[in-house]
């Protein structure tokens, strides 16, 4: 059997960590972190295959992370998913400026999410 994927989770509320938890294990091999600044030390130590993002943290933001991740050589086609309880027409094209692999409304659905994940793998 392969490897399974690794995905980091980035997201401040533990609840939602929680969901993803039990939404993509054992399928995936999650990895979670509650702010961008974690995440980035995180991913300088440990390779991951793609990244659920949270937009409204504390610190540095969503949009932020993006900007400086992809600033990461190793990092510069690495699947970003944002997924946020922000909606609407003006949020989703200020997400699309930052090319994600797909935008996600909290509640997430599991097969939304894990279709998502699929796509943006290539699987």
């Amino acid at each position: 059997m392969a490897d399974k994927k690794i995905v980091l989770a980035i997201d401040d509320n533990l609840q939602q960590l929680n969901e993803f938890k039990s939404m993509l294990v054992p399928k995936y091999d999650l990895r979670t972190v509650k702010s961008a600044s974690e995440a980035i030390a995180f991913l300088f130590k440990n390779p991951s295959d793609i990244i659920l993002l949270d937009i409204e943290m504390p610190n540095i933001n969503g949009f932020e992370f993006f900007k400086d991740i992809r600033r990461v050589p190793s990092y510069v086609s690495t699947p970003i998913i944002i997924v946020s309880g922000n909606s609407g027409a003006e949020f989703s094209e200020k997400c699309k400026k930052h090319d994600p692999a797909g935008i996600l409304t909290k509640p997430v659905d599991p097969d939304t999410l894990i279709k998502t994940i699929e796509k943006a793998l290539g699987a």
